[in-house]
């Protein structure tokens, strides 16, 4: 490695599944760009800042959580990018001269996926549940309690407890938060914050003996594939392309360690699409026999079966089922199968890098041409077009 190469302080915390998204693409950056020398150190950030003239920092890329530790990364003087910098709290004085750019995900974003896919199941109940005093949780409650509200249903909100102006540990909230969940109305689809705001949801409903999806659903955001397979049910999540942040990141912090203007002024991660799991498996219908045909829409649409054979298998007739479907779902029986199957034709799109033929044969098309024709017909583009545009690490 070059004595001259970057060596780039990186204060960003490795437990969760964002933050390591945000390492991958950075490296991505480093292999293809570098090669950069980096100094990790996921915690005790006051104890890194004064020593990074010391061992020749010359970028940093950092989380940043309090008031003093944004003023001991100015006070540096080096090319940086802050994640949830808190520049609204800080006097100008402070951040003269200073070289930063901010970096923060598209909570407004997030936030309308989690609502529109909420809506999508057929819930007139809603809920928030996020932290206190974090900027990003407020923006995500009050787009998503915008978004509901617009399609004319209201969001009851949770207050965390507090001691001293501060959360109280989870251990002494999560019966505070059980408490508020068995008085909500039910069923209920719930966003939560984040994937560990989501995992705590699950974990209280368990306490309240309150089932889950069938009474309360819920999705968070960051989709942290560890935390949410670990739990219990599954949790469904919206997941941000924090490794093309991370990517972005590098780069931009690359032009400001050449002394070049930055290429932006701030760096957004993006939600790209909601990743479900058993936490939202489920639609909310009154009706029993609806709510079994789409039980078995979702298990089945992959495989090829016919209305006649569904019908059969519930035992109801389908004259009947067809036209309480359409008025309670709006939609027909064949264009709910069609949804499904494109739905995780696009999830396949964008993890995969399977052909357009075996993943038409995957979610149950019997040709390709058909599931190109319905692709765009209900998506608006072409499957090879929505790769292209979609893909989880297509950049650089």
């Amino acid at each position: 490695m070059a004595p001259n190469s970057p060596k780039v302080a990186l204060l960003i915390e490795t437990a969760r599944g964002y933050g390591r998204g945000l390492l991958r693409g950075i490296a991505k950056y480093s292999r293809l760009h570098g090669p950069w020398q980096f100094h990790l150190t996921p915690g005790d950030f006051e104890q890194i800042i004064p020593k990074m003239h010391d061992w020749g920092g010359t970028g940093i890329i950092a989380r940043v959580l309090t008031v003093p530790t944004a003023k001991a990364l100015l006070k540096t003087k080096i090319p940086a990018i802050f994640l949830d910098f808190p520049k609204h709290l800080l006097d100008r004085s402070t951040l003269v001269g200073a070289r930063f750019i901010e970096m923060s995900s598209d909570s407004n974003g997030a936030a309308r996926l989690a609502a529109e896919h909420l809506s999508e199941k057929k819930f007139v109940h809603f809920a928030y549940a996020g932290y206190s005093h974090q900027i990003w949780s407020e923006i995500r409650k009050n787009t998503f309690t915008q978004c509901i509200g617009d399609n004319g249903y209201t969001v009851h909100q949770y207050t965390p407890p507090e001691k001293h102006g501060h959360n109280i540990p989870w251990e002494s909230e999560e019966k505070t938060l059980a408490q508020w969940l068995s008085e909500l109305p039910k069923p209920i689809g719930i966003f939560a914050c984040n994937d560990q705001r989501g995992r705590e949801i699950l974990d209280a409903c368990k306490l309240a003996e309150i089932s889950v999806p069938e009474e309360i659903a819920v999705i968070g955001v960051d989709n942290d594939e560890i935390l949410c397979d670990l739990s219990f049910p599954p949790l469904s999540s919206v997941a941000l392309n924090a490794e093309k942040g991370g990517y972005l990141a590098a780069q931009v912090l690359d032009e400001m360690m050449c002394g070049r203007k930055p290429s932006m002024d701030k760096i957004i991660v993006e939600p790209q699409r909601i990743v479900e799991r058993q936490s939202t498996e489920i639609v909310a219908v009154d009706d029993p026999d609806i709510a079994a045909v789409l039980q078995y829409i979702h298990t089945h649409a992959t495989n090829a079966f016919t209305i006649n054979e569904m019908t059969q298998k519930i035992s109801i007739s389908r004259r009947n089922l067809e036209i309480r479907f359409r008025k309670i779902m709006g939609t027909t029986i064949h264009q709910e199968v069609q949804k499904v199957r494109i739905k995780r034709a696009k999830m396949l799109l964008q993890e995969t890098d399977f052909s357009i033929p075996k993943i038409a044969d995957m979610v149950g098309f019997q040709t390709a041409s058909y599931f190109i024709q319905m692709f765009h017909r209900m998506v608006g583009v072409t499957p090879n077009r929505f790769r292209k545009t979609h893909i989880f690490s297509d950049f650089g």
